[in-house]
Order: C-alpha cells, then structure tokens, then sequence
C-alpha cells in the first residue's frame, strides 16, 4: 500500500484487514448526485442507489454484511475461454489492486492462467440531467497472442424503484410480485407495475432503475433473467449455464424476468487482439421515455469524456487547498480533508436575494454509510443538490466556509444563531435553506414557486422546458432576487448541551477576515429571530424522580407543546434583534444551568454534550465542563465588546432583563442555594418566553453588572474544575443525597432535591482540547500537555490519543459507552475528532515542538497503512486502541471520511501555513499578517507553496528555521497584483491586502530568515 501519483493504492485487496468507503457523489451543479458504497472485497461496490436508502438500486447492506454479500450479489465478471470459466476478483489471486482517487475508484485483477487483465473503474456520472453510476470494464489480453473469449459481465441483483428499505428487509419475497423488466437492445428498465401499498388508492409507476451499456466494437447483449444466468445455483455461486454452454446456452432460452430479482448483464464474444471495454451505467429516471435517445450517446468516447469532466469537477471544489510540502501523503491528505469536510458541510454558492447575499451549500448531507448504518442519509436527487445534516455537524464543518470562501461573509452566523431559541438551545435537523417568491410567479414556474421551493427544484422544472443550462441559471438568478429565505430546520431527537459551543467559531473566524466589519456584525441589523422547537424544557418539580430503589434521577427533561410555528412571536409578528441580542440571551440562559456546585454546564434536557455514547449523564444530574470553558470565551468576548461599544443600543426579549436582574441579586454564600436561585430564574424565563411580552430597546451597559458576574462565577467554576484534576475533568455527575417529596403522579414520585454530593468521572480529553484552544498561558498549557501524555489518556503502544482514561469502575449508568468495547466507538478509543480538537489546542495555545512531535504519530497521512487498514489520505471516526482485546485491531481505523475531524484539520492547516491574526484593521487601512508556523521538516527545496484565497503564496526559507521559532523573522513580503510589484516589510497592507481578500489572485512570496541574537 502506497500514495502515489496522488491516490492511494492497495495491492492484494481482498487479503487485507476489510474497510468501507465510498464514492463522493458529487455530480456537478449540472449533474443528479447518487449515493455509492465500497468495500475492499470482491468488486467493491456494495451498494448505490439514489436520495436516500429507500432508493437502493443495489441493496444497501451494513458494513458487516456488505463484506459478506458483495462478491456474491454485487458485480461479477465472467470470461470463458477454452470451455472453462474464470471469475475475476472472486479468490484472492495477490495479484488484485485498488487504486482509491477523491474522484473514482479503480480495481484490478490478473489471472496469470489466462494471461488476462481486467480494470474496472467506478464514478459519478457527473453533468447530465440522469443520476448513475459509471462502469468501465476493461479486459486486456496479456499474452502476445490472440484469445477467443466470451465475456458475461454485470450486476447479480438491480432492484426496481419504489421499494422501501424496511419493506425489502421484511417481505423481500413477496415485493419479488410486482418487479418487472422492460428490455431493450442496449437498456433495461427496472420497475414495478403498480404501488405496493396495501390501499385502496392504487398508482401507475412511471419511474425506475436503468442499465445502459456498449462495449467498444463488439456486438453484445443485455441479459436481466437472473435464473437464466445461475440456473440451479441460488447462491450465485457460479453462473452455471453461461459455464455450461456459454453465450450460445443463454441464447437458446427465452429471457423470463417475473417473481424474481432481475439482474443486469453484458454478454457477447470477442477475438480479443490487444483489449475491450465495456461501459455500462446502472441509474434512476423519472421516466423511461428518453432512455432510447440517452442511451444512444453511451459509449467508450463518452466515458472518457465524463471521466474528464468528474475529475475537473473534484479538482474546482479542492482548489482551495493547492499545497507543495516535503510530503506528497500530506499534501493530498490535505485536499481529501478539504473535500470531506464540504461533503458534510456543503460548498457555499452565493444568491441575491430579497434578504440580501445567501449562501446556498451545495453537496452536503448527513453522515450514514455502511458503518453508520444508523443514520438516515439524504442526497437530493437534483440539480443544485443539497441533502440533511445535524446542527452540530454542519456548522463544525463550515466554520472554515470564511476562510477559504470570504464571499460567503456573515452567512453562517446568520443562519445558525437564528436557530438558536430563546432557552438557548437549537433544533438538531438541518434541512438546508429554501425560498418563497414574494411576486406573481412566471406561468411556466407557478406550480414550482407559489411555495418554498430549492434550487434545483427550478432548474429540474426549467431544463425539463427545454431551457438550457445556462439560461435556467440566469432566471433561477432573477427569481431568487424577488424571493425571501427560509431556515429548514425540525427539532429532531432531542437538545444537546454542546451545541451552542462552536457558535463562536463561527465569529472568530469571521472577524479575523473582516475585522473593520466588527460593530455591524453585532449591532446593525435586526436580522435575528428566534427558532420555535415547540419544546419545552421541564422545571427541576417534574423531572426529579425518585425510583423505587430510593436513588434519585433526572428522567424525561422535555415536553413536547403545540405547534405554535417555527419562529418566535409577539402576536402575529415574529420578533427580530441584534446579533448581540442572541449572543447575550443565550450567555444568560446557559449560565443559569451551572450545576449544583458551580463548576459545570447541566445536561438537563435529556442529551449528554459531544460525546453521544454518554447518554446515561442526564439523569445522574451531570455536567459538563467543557461547556463551561466554552461559556466562558463567549463571556470574556463579550466583556471586551461591552467596553469598546459603550451606550451601544439593541433590543432584548423583555423577559431577559427580568432574568438578567434575578441573576444579580443572587448573593446567598450557599452554592446550593445558588444553584436553586439561578434555577427558579432560568425556568421562570422559560416559562415566561412561551408567550413572550415583546422586546425592549436597553443600552448594551445594562449588562455590564451580570457579565461581571458571569464572568467571576466561570473563572471560579475553572479554578474549582482544576482542584478537581489539573488536566481537567470533562464530565461531573451528582448524587442527590437530601432530598423532599413533592408529589405523587401516576405512580412516579417527584422530589424537591435538598443536597448534592459530587462524583467527577475519570478524565476525557475533550476538556483539555478546548482548554488549550483558547489558552493564552504557554506555561499552564505545557502543564496540562505533560499530564495528559503521562496519563492514561494517551495510549502508549499505539502512540496517540483516546477519548478518556479507562471506564471499568463505572456502572452502565453513564451511557452506552460502557457497555461498548474498549477501544472501540467513542470507549477509550482514539476518536479522530478529538484528538485532532487537542492537536489543535496544542497549536493554538504555542505548544508548536509538541504539537509537530505528536502529528507523527496522530496524522493519519503519517500512519503504517497497513496497521490502519485503509487509505492514509481519508479519515476516519475512530481509530482501535491499544486496550481493545483484539490485538489485531490496534490501530485500525473505522467509519469513513464524514467526520468532525476534518473542522478540525482545516483549523489546523490555518494555523500551520497561515497564522492566527490575518487580517486587522489598523488606523483606518486593511492589514494582513502571515505568519505560519511551520517546522522545517515540512520545507521542499527550502518553500512551502500554498494557497490563500486564490493568491498564490510561497514561502522561501533558505535557513530552514522553524518559522514558530524566536529568531525566526520575516525579512520582506514580494507582492505581484496586475503585473506591478510591491514589496512590504512584514505585512501585506492596504488596497493589496483588500485584492486578497477580494479573490484578485495575487503572487505572493514571504521571505524569511533566521536573526541571529545580538
């Protein structure tokens, strides 16, 4: 196994530890995306289909079963020569290889016997109103002389459209009634002849799977009878009649496709000089109609061509991140990084719109694959395509949109502190953004537009007119002028406490590209409203319970309310603020749920924080530190903004100040009685805010008193966190130790609870990483560093980091974790994200020595590929710690490339080859500060050659001084913008600093050197 030419390569495949992967989907503005899986067995692909999973064409399996099912059901190829049959990729012959590309994936095999070759090639078909995969078979002969073969090549099973995921799982052999085939020279049609719902109401079905396929100078034929094909064999063992009489038995009986699972296959024989090739896609179509015109321009020429046209489009989208280090694993590991992370966070494609700039995010969907068979994925099937995602997950994974995309300005800030209620939680289901039309639709569109409508819904309409591309475009453009947008968003499953924690992300990483901007953000547009769950975050008297044991818990946290709509009002208007507004209702809100003892943030609404597999922490009244480090950098931020923008005015929900003023006459010494009046305050607000009285225009002064308050209780919560552990305990659960009944309701008894008694759980590492992420103390950093490397937090065998110390003293109380493995899921195991989240830190906080000693065993792209088990260029969740009992699973990673890591490993790479400041604003002129922090190590011919927002940046170190270094300085900034040179000392500054960041594509190069110690 190998990086070379910028892919990854497996040799002997099917021998290696098994993995699952998948294609990237992306077919292009222009193109309908499908959903593809792959496993490192047989001929890879386990499953696709369209949108979602009820749209499989070939059954979706889970990664377990994937491993076993796909060389049986999946695709084969068949090549009989001399009476006898061979089956390629079916045994491991070490003579297979894998070839994994952001844009394609390639298998071989060679039987020596035979002197045959054959390259199979997987993608996307990309610019084409048709989703479908793309398969290029190519069987190339060896030998120095001509074979006379015959060739059977295809896919074992193809289901039609319409059937539902569950309902095949169930009734497989009764859905088998309605499958049909429609069977054409160089197509076949896969559908059911009508609905299959047990109604009264009964339906036509229009719609179904296809096959398309030509082979380069041959005459072939479509075979869709799976029984004429294997006969006897159920098991799909051996194609029996093609290995008894080949081509000429499969012609002499009639093609029968009914009660069965029909199969889609190439057969036809060759006098093979040199090579043929067989293209073949396997899709969905709304209708059948203009198959017959489509499927006439499939041929070899086209492949190619759209092979071309897949690759340019993978290559646009990574552009961004266009990288020369010492290391070409690095380098493409990088752009994998980048694409990963747009495919869960989406590529920002920015509209006019009635409510001004928009970004629309294009590609993204929700992480579910065949080892995150849990999840319910979507990929729209149509142009401008978008799918679902979880609120926590997508906005990780654009808080880099800024940096790389400036266009994109405010957009997300917008957008993700809209969703933000006035109890400071937030619905977890994105569904991305539509728009309504606010004029009388245009006829052509009317049926489309007179209700909130997509993107691709115009385009799909427009072109299906017989509009061009480009001219759908154009109108879709002037529609969106005279549309407003509307926030997708469901409350989902339920309010986890993290959530609200990378909303400042989103504001550093904004403000260090538009710093002059800062004022506006907060203060000039009353932009923001406030998301209505219709959920109810339950008061302490209807929660508390005691069990029949006599042990107190916090059970069922929620109550679902009527509908009252998806926005906030006063009356019939929905109520509008400030940025600061939101920023400072939910700073209050989530203050008021420290816990008992005023160290952590309470996860009280039934949701533990970033680690889901802590799902037991609710009800053990537990807390979570890390909320409150994260609480706290909102509060310090707002702290400065209160004294740079004195007498500024916003406007509040009226029930805020009343919060506001509750939470500064706390003065009682007893932290319990603190906690019960922080949390008869907060769930009188909550009350209060159903039916909110209005809002109230205030000076931002009014809030000075309560921040300085906030901002002393946070400072005490982290120095008590510490006399807890000086690493940091992440997660606090309390026991109640005194408590009062209050009432009885249907045999549950509720408490009034009177005492607490603390139980920190052993450390994780989160809260570390996001301590060290916003420390400003190198030395406390250092100290927290060394704890945690001599702790069990870092696995020594393995050389990398875990999620948390061993669970063994903890009962199954705490969550699913510990009734997980060891070393597997979020259980002591190496969980990518967050230890990319604590490189980070180590970063950020200048630890740079330590941090580029720990990336060479904590990078993926630096890892044994063969202990990995998969390509070193994509990520994975989590990687198998030493403390797993499967030995041979150490180091192993699982669950592909959709992962927070990749947020994590952008921030990283700003950090590395930008710097920390770029652009300030100083005494009226636009300044940018590059100012990498780069070890040697990573100098090739002493440059690093990077991109920054289409600027073109070399960095030239002829000492080869680490760059993060005390002597090292940077000598001059050479600057090409429109051919003229401008040089600048240790900043770009002015209009050149503006050209940046307007995208004019400069050519920069920064000259540093080493200054010797006077």
């Amino acid at each position: 196994m190998a990086v070379i030419n910028n892919q990854f390569v497996m040799e002997s495949y099917q021998s290696k530890k098994p993995f699952s992967s998948f294609l990237s989907g992306v077919a292009g503005k222009k193109g309908i995306p499908i959903w593809s899986f792959y496993v490192n067995r047989g001929q890879a692909i386990s499953s696709f289909g369209v949108r979602d999973k009820n749209g499989q064409i070939l059954e979706f399996y889970p990664a377990n079963k994937a491993y076993l099912n796909t060389s049986r059901i999946g695709f084969r190829t068949f090549i009989r020569l001399n009476n006898e049959t061979y089956e390629f990729f079916k045994h491991q012959t070490f003579k297979e290889k894998m070839s994994i590309s952001p844009d394609k994936l390639v298998i071989e095999d060679t039987i020596d016997e035979i002197k045959i070759m054959v390259r199979v090639t997987y993608l996307t078909l990309p610019n084409e109103p048709i989703g479908a995969l793309m398969r290029k078979v190519e069987v190339i002969n060896l030998s120095d002389q001509p074979l006379e073969i015959e060739v059977l090549d295809g896919l074992t099973q193809i289901l039609p459209s319409g059937i539902d995921y569950g309902g095949y799982k169930a009734v497989s052999n009764l859905l088998q009634s309605w499958m049909d085939v429609d069977l054409k020279d160089n197509h076949a049609f896969y559908k059911l002849r009508a609905s299959t719902a047990d109604s009264a109401v009964i339906n036509d079905v229009t719609d179904g799977h296809f096959m398309i396929s030509s082979v380069s100078n041959t005459e072939f034929k479509l075979y869709a009878d799976t029984k004429l094909i294997f006969g006897y064999d159920t098991g799909f063992d051996s194609p029996v009649n093609f290995t008894n009489g080949g081509i000429d038995r499969l012609e002499e009986q009639k093609q029968v496709f009914v009660n069965q699972v029909a199969c889609g296959f190439v057969g036809f024989k060759k006098h093979l000089k040199d090579q043929v090739t067989i293209c073949s896609l396997y899709g969905y179509t709304h209708d059948s109609n203009h198959l017959t015109t489509f499927s006439s321009k499939v041929n070899l020429s086209y492949f190619n061509q759209k092979e071309i046209e897949n690759e340019q489009i993978i290559t646009e989208l990574t552009n961004p991140i266009d990288l020369t280090t010492s290391s070409q694993a690095f380098d493409q590991y990088m752009k994998q990084n980048f694409l990963d992370n747009l495919l869960r966070g989406g590529v920002p494609f920015v509209f006019e719109t009635k409510d001004g700039p928009v970004a629309y995010h294009l590609f993204s969907r929700k992480h579910g694959d065949l080892e995150r068979d849990y999840n319910f994925y979507v990929i729209e099937p149509e142009f401008y395509s978008q799918g679902n995602g979880n609120f926590r997950d997508v906005l990780q994974n654009r808080r880099n949109d800024v940096l790389f995309y400036p266009e994109v300005k405010d957009h997300n800030i917008r957008h993700f502190y809209s969703l933000i209620q006035a109890d400071g939680y937030n619905p977890l289901s994105i569904e991305g953004l539509k728009f309504i039309y606010t004029k009388t639709p245009p006829k052509e569109l009317a049926s489309i537009i007179d209700k909130p409508f997509t993107p691709g819904q115009v385009i799909n309409s427009l072109v299906k007119g017989l509009h061009t591309f480009d001219e759908a475009e154009k109108i879709l453009r002037d529609i969106l002028k005279d549309s407003s947008v509307q926030i997708e968003a469901n409350f989902g499953e339920g309010y986890w406490q993290d959530h609200f924690t990378y909303l400042q992300d989103l504001i550093e990483a904004y403000l260090a590209i538009y710093p002059e901007t800062k004022k506006d953000l907060l203060f000039s547009d009353r932009f923001y409203r406030f998301f209505n769950s219709n959920i109810y975050v339950k008061p302490r008297s209807e929660k508390y319970i005691k069990r029949s044991d006599g042990k107190i818990r916090q059970y069922h946290g929620i109550k679902h309310l009527s509908d009252q709509g998806k926005w906030l009002k006063v009356g019939n208007e929905e109520i509008k603020v400030e940025l600061y507004s939101k920023m400072i209702t939910l700073v209050l809100t989530k203050y008021g749920l420290l816990d008992p003892y005023g160290i952590g943030i309470s996860y009280e609404a039934d949701k533990p924080g970033w680690n889901d597999a802590m799902n037991g922490l609710p009800a053990l009244f537990s807390s979570g530190v890390s909320e409150m480090i994260e609480l706290r950098r909102i509060v310090k931020f707002l702290k400065s903004v209160q004294i740079d923008y004195r007498g500024q005015s916003v406007h509040v929900l009226s029930e805020l100040m009343d919060l506001s003023k509750a939470y500064v006459c706390i003065s009682d010494k007893s932290l319990h009685k603190q906690w019960e009046l922080r949390q008869e305050a907060v769930e009188l607000y909550r009350l209060n805010v159903l039916t909110p009285k209005g809002i109230k225009e205030v000076e931002i002064d009014q809030f000075d008193e309560v921040l300085n308050k906030i901002d002393h209780d946070l400072d005490q919560a982290l120095v008590k966190a510490k006399s807890i552990s000086p690493m940091l305990p992440t997660y606090l659960t309390y026991e109640a130790v005194e408590s009062t009944i209050i009432k009885e309701v249907d045999g549950q008894t509720f408490v009034k609870v009177e005492a607490f008694e603390l139980h920190p759980i052993t450390e994780f590492l989160e809260a570390p990483a996001r301590y060290l992420k916003q420390s400003k103390d190198v030395k406390t950093s250092k100290g927290i560093y060394e704890m945690v490397k001599h702790s069990e937090l870092y696995d020594k065998k393995m050389k990398f980091y875990q999620t948390s110390r061993p669970l063994d003293n903890y009962s199954n109380e705490i969550g699913r974790i510990r009734a997980f493995t060891k070393g597997w899921l979020e259980r002591e195991s190496n969980f990518l994200h967050m230890t990319y989240k604590y490189l980070l830190g180590l970063i950020k906080s200048g630890l740079y020595e330590e941090f580029y000693q720990e990336i060479k065993t904590n990078f993926v792209c630096f890892m044994d590929e063969n202990v990995y088990g998969r390509s070193i260029l994509e990520n994975s969740s989590f990687i198998v710690t030493g403390t797993n009992p499967d030995e041979q699973r150490h180091g192993q990673g699982f669950v592909s490339r959709l992962s927070g890591s990749t947020a994590e490993m952008l921030s990283i790479y700003q950090q590395m080859f930008y710097g920390n400041e770029l652009f300030k604003f100083e005494n009226g002129e636009l300044v940018l500060y590059l100012k990498p922090n780069l070890n040697h190590s990573f100098f090739k011919d002493k440059q690093v050659k990077t991109t920054f927002m289409d600027s073109k940046i070399t960095y030239i170190n002829p000492d080869l001084v680490d760059t993060y270094d005390k002597e090292a300085v940077i000598e001059k900034i050479e600057v090409i913008d429109q051919g003229q040179t401008f040089v600048f000392k240790d900043s770009i500054r002015g209009q050149q600093a503006l050209n940046v960041r307007n995208k004019n594509g400069l050519v920069i190069k920064v000259f540093i050197k080493r200054e010797e110690k006077k």
